[in-house]
């Protein structure tokens, strides 16, 4: 009977003269296209596919900027009533991003034309002022709320903006993680100041109401947690378009009245929410979302877009194809709180480059594996695209083992790979009580002992996020050459690498099915 109605509706407002008055059109129909996370995936790349029946893999090719913006104007062209959203972080995380500072993402997202962009933490990786520069040329809305620029006494875009279409009046709210400082080196983001949520919210929301909008959408960098916080405490917000996580979720979420959507990573999806709007009512009278997978062979892609992704790969192309080394088996990331071989490697090329006792590579910096065979310029760019420096300092043995004891502790996210020590743990075991053993170069830890410590300088910048620190207890020595650099030449002087696991961290924890 639902749909049923649901259809009856549908029918009565194509059938309209188009005339959109409240009494002959009262609910109308929109549909909201969103991306999220891209990282500057201007390319198409593979995925592959487990086929459980056949037995088989499956390997076909998705996104690139071309085909997700090929992919817009076909809805666009049949649909005149699309919405398109861009939840942030589109760029960091290949070379033409960091050669242009992010520049190279905006040129692409104007031929795209989202009608708003929320901005995401990796926006502000090359610095406030070059994203300030970038905005300039941008020929579509960027939006976000709380972050206060305290130098003009504004916030550092635009907080929110109205939209019409097809009739339907539609207020935007844009929002990043409210931990951005954490998750930016801290001297990138000077005269910068974060703004509460609910606060922001609470002014946007009663403007946007007052101006008289059909439907509140907030498009938002923060995460499914904060975002289930927002609608909880906001139930006046019709829809969040959420990024940050990189969920994939092939169905919207509702709490409480408001839906949540988000679309994965690196444009493999775009999402697809079909809403009928009750414009009288300002609210959703019917809803359906999915992910729609983009892959090359399915969509026209936009010519316009594919020179430009030509003539940026261009740049870098030479260069990044160059053959530094060898892999004998992948480099892989951990997903758990436990080493990975890639890790140990730069971690251990960290500490022999700074010269210094131990050394910590955060998780979060190692953005991608790598299969067994040639190792390219282009390949360590990826693995570590943000160009951060490595920094030393000093601290004494009980800081070390509490640095270690916090670790133990600690989210996916700021978990660290180490170098020079070695550690074992409890995780069954409870808060403060985890650390069992902790050894630096093959001796038991000496509290009494002073050790030099090599970090990148993100990390360095938010030790209380990953050690309990405060920074400032601290004077860092910053070396001279970018993580990758260093990687790089490492990879040219051993040619061939041989990736190892060899039990430097380790929890004894009873293992559970």
């Amino acid at each position: 009977m639902y749909r049923l109605l649901s259809c009856v509706v549908l029918f009565l407002v194509t059938c309209t003269s188009g005339v959109t008055t409240r009494d002959e059109g009262r609910h109308l129909p929109l549909t909201i296209l969103h991306w999220n996370d891209f990282h500057a995936h201007n390319t198409p790349y593979s995925v592959t596919v487990r086929d459980t029946v056949a037995g088989k893999d499956t390997t076909y090719f998705v996104g690139g900027s071309a085909t997700v913006a090929g992919y817009i104007d076909s809805l666009r062209q049949t649909l005149p009533r699309v919405l398109v959203l861009n939840a942030g972080d589109d760029f960091q995380g290949s070379p033409i991003s960091s050669f242009t500072l992010g520049r190279s993402q905006i040129e692409l997202m104007n031929i795209i034309r989202p009608d708003a962009m929320a901005l995401g933490n990796h926006e502000f990786d090359y610095g406030a002022e070059p994203l300030r520069e970038n905005i300039q040329i941008t020929q579509f809305p960027v939006l976000c709320a709380n972050v206060w620029d305290e130098t003009n006494s504004r916030t550092f875009v635009a907080a929110s903006t109205i939209t019409t279409k097809n009739g339907i009046r539609i207020g935007l709210i844009g929002l990043v993680a409210p931990d951005l400082p954490t998750l930016v080196v801290r001297d990138r983001l000077q005269g910068l100041k974060m703004l509460d949520i609910d606060s922001v919210l609470r002014r946007y929301i009663h403007e946007l109401q007052s101006a008289g909008v059909d439907l509140l959408v907030v498009v938002s960098h923060m995460g499914i947690h904060h975002d289930k916080q927002a609608a909880q405490k906001h139930p006046e917000i019709d829809i969040i378009v959420g990024g940050h996580d990189h969920l994939t979720l092939y169905e919207p979420i509702r709490e409480r009245r408001t839906i949540i959507v988000q679309a994965g990573q690196w444009g493999q999806y775009m999402g697809k929410l079909d809403l009928t709007v009750d414009i009288a009512g300002d609210s959703l009278y019917t809803w359906s979302g999915q992910l729609v997978e983009m892959r090359t062979a399915d969509i026209a892609p936009n010519p316009l877009a594919a020179k430009k992704v030509a003539e940026f790969e261009a740049q870098v192309g030479d260069m990044m194809k160059e053959v530094i080394g060898r892999l004998t088996e992948p480099w892989k990331r951990s997903r758990e709180q436990t080493e990975s071989n890639i890790g140990n490697w730069q971690a251990d090329a960290m500490l022999a480059y700074a010269n210094a006792d131990v050394a910590f590579q955060n998780n979060g910096g190692i953005r991608k594996d790598l299969d067994a065979g040639e190792i390219t310029v282009g390949d360590t760019w990826g693995i570590n695209p943000f160009g951060n420096h490595f920094v030393t300092f000093r601290v004494n043995g009980v800081t070390l083992r509490s640095m270690i004891a916090f670790q133990t502790e600690v989210s996916m996210r700021e978990f660290v790979q180490v170098g020079g020590l070695r550690y074992v743990f409890d995780s069954s075991q409870p808060t403060g009580q985890k650390l069992i053993s902790v050894e630096v170069g093959g001796k038991v830890l000496d509290d009494r002992a002073l050790y030099t410590v090599v970090t990148n300088n993100y990390v360095f910048s938010n030790l209380e996020a990953h050690f309990g620190l405060r920074g400032e207890r601290f004077t860092p020595t910053e070396l001279p050459d970018l993580d990758r650099d260093v990687f790089i030449e490492l990879v040219r002087r051993e040619r061939t690498i041989t990736p190892k696991l060899d039990g430097r961290i380790k929890d004894i924890a009873p293992k559970t099915e």
